[in-house]
């Protein structure tokens, strides 16, 4: 076609750009914040684990961990993990609540395999500073200090109370989720799983071991219930690896004093029962031996932390992902 003279041919956008950029949106805003969190730290987490499967399946675990799943099961699992997402969110977004539900799902996937990332990527193990930490702040290390206290029905009560950690945080998320308050649930879910996933590049980045493992002679024997079933469960937090180098920060603290401050927000009544089992889990986890108290700091800045940016975050990815959708259906099926 000849133009007329004069006229200067308008420059065509180039095709890397043309049309890139929305068709990046749409499809980022299609998930949720913390699916593509997941999504996230699943990259490094699948690298690690084909690494080591690559080369062996890494160093053979002995003691209470001899039986935990090998690096082959765990990158299968991961892989059956992202195919089973992806199927919800592309296929059945009628599955509702199999969707809302699955980031407790991914979270756990993670916790599984962090303690592969931790070796893999090799930080320095941060132990001794923690000690020196608390010991300079209280001029005794606490949990030292603590057994003077040790009595069967304490550590019975003590160690209910870090098991609830499993149940009262999604308890809290179920609750909302029952009572049709979707957006205290989504700020509720979203804060919680951020708060997870900080802290699990916490232990990759900071590995540190807790204090039952890095100065049992301090300790003048172990502790015993009057529950046999609680003194088994104490002893099954050592099959999992994890559990000898993921105590900073404490994630038991920072997420259940994080469902407190959701609670107080946003179901009042059920407030006092995660106050009362929290300050039970965060005393317990010294009186237990599980966490310096360095790491219970940490874990309640890092709840602080994700209380205050989650909200906004929420309400701005519902924003774009909403306006995504109105774009989508003002060009109509392309």
């Amino acid at each position: 076609m000849t133009l007329p003279e004069g006229t200067v041919p308008e420059r065509a956008a180039p095709a890397s750009r043309a049309g890139a950029r929305p068709g990046f949106g749409r499809l980022l805003f299609s998930f949720r914040p913390e699916e593509i969190a997941t999504l996230l730290l699943f990259a490094p987490m699948a690298y690690a684990l084909v690494s080591i499967v690559a080369n062996g399946g890494g160093m053979p675990l002995a003691g209470p961990t001899a039986n935990y799943p090998n690096a082959l099961t765990r990158l299968l699992t991961l892989a059956a993990s992202v195919v089973l997402f992806l199927y919800v969110v592309r296929l059945k977004p009628h599955w509702t609540f199999a969707r809302d539900a699955l980031p407790f799902l991914f979270a756990a996937n993670v916790y599984a395999n962090l303690h592969d990332m931790i070796v893999f990527f090799g930080a320095p193990d941060i132990t001794p500073a923690l000690h020196e930490l608390d010991v300079a702040i209280f001029g005794v290390e606490p949990t030292v200090w603590a057994q003077r206290f040790a009595h069967p029905v304490l550590t019975d009560f003590f160690t209910a109370c870090y098991w609830l950690f499993y149940v009262l945080p999604p308890l809290l998320g179920l609750l909302l989720y029952r009572r049709g308050e979707w957006q205290s649930f989504r700020e509720t879910l979203v804060s919680i799983v951020i708060c997870l996933y900080i802290g699990y590049v916490g232990y990759v980045v900071l590995p540190a071991g807790p204090p039952r493992y890095a100065i049992p002679d301090a300790f003048g024997g172990p502790l015993v219930g009057a529950l046999p079933i609680l003194d088994a469960s104490r002893a099954a937090t050592a099959a999992v690896p994890l559990t000898a180098k993921g105590a900073f920060p404490s994630l038991h603290c920072g997420v259940m004093f994080l469902a407190t401050l959701l609670a107080w927000r946003h179901l009042r009544w059920f407030f006092p029962v995660m106050l009362f089992f929290g300050a039970g889990l965060i005393a317990g986890t010294v009186y237990l031996r599980h966490h310096w108290v360095v790491d219970i700091f940490a874990g309640v800045a890092l709840a602080i932390v994700a209380d205050r940016a989650t909200p906004p975050l929420e309400r701005w990815w519902a924003r774009k992902a909403a306006a995504e959708r109105g774009e989508r259906e003002k060009r109509g099926p392309s």
